[in-house]
């Protein structure tokens, strides 16, 4: 369990991390309550992560903290680690108000956790990420070990 209470599955632990901080895009990019994705890649072809930024806007008070609205993801479903679009940037449900996993039908909310489906119980892996100069960041991170 992470410090949010989640419990990310070891399906969702990337096999390979940035070692420095990553400019992902600016946040003029991203819409309002929509979710993108991202591959940040390495100096090797096995160093890839998929991850899903959101921009969730749920509470009016959010409108104006835009990295409180901001909520980022490994692209792995814990079910079977695989992603969750079938389709470039169809991470939401009809509502917005979810990310589903195309393959099985698990549904999750805005902290990660799969609140129905296959994966019950279980979340995505949370990343943190920054704001600076109105570009989105992803800062050095290290997978949680204790994730099974």
């Amino acid at each position: 369990m992470d410090e949010s209470g989640h419990n990310p599955s070891a399906n969702t632990v990337p096999d390979w991390w940035p070692a420095e901080a990553r400019q992902i895009c600016a946040l003029a990019d991203m819409p309002k309550n929509a979710a993108r994705g991202f591959t940040l890649t390495g100096p090797t072809a096995r160093d890839r992560l998929d991850i899903i930024i959101w921009a969730n806007h749920e509470h009016e008070n959010e409108h104006d903290n835009e990295s409180a609205a901001l909520k980022g993801f490994v692209n792995k479903c814990p079910h079977m680690g695989l992603p969750l679009e079938t389709f470039p940037d169809r991470f939401l449900n009809a509502a917005g108000d979810r990310l589903i996993c195309s393959a099985h039908g698990a549904r999750f909310d805005a902290g990660g956790a799969c609140v129905s489906g296959p994966c019950q119980g279980a979340s995505l892996y949370r990343l943190d990420l920054r704001l600076e100069g109105g570009m989105i960041i992803l800062p050095p991170q290290k997978p949680n070990p204790a994730a099974d």
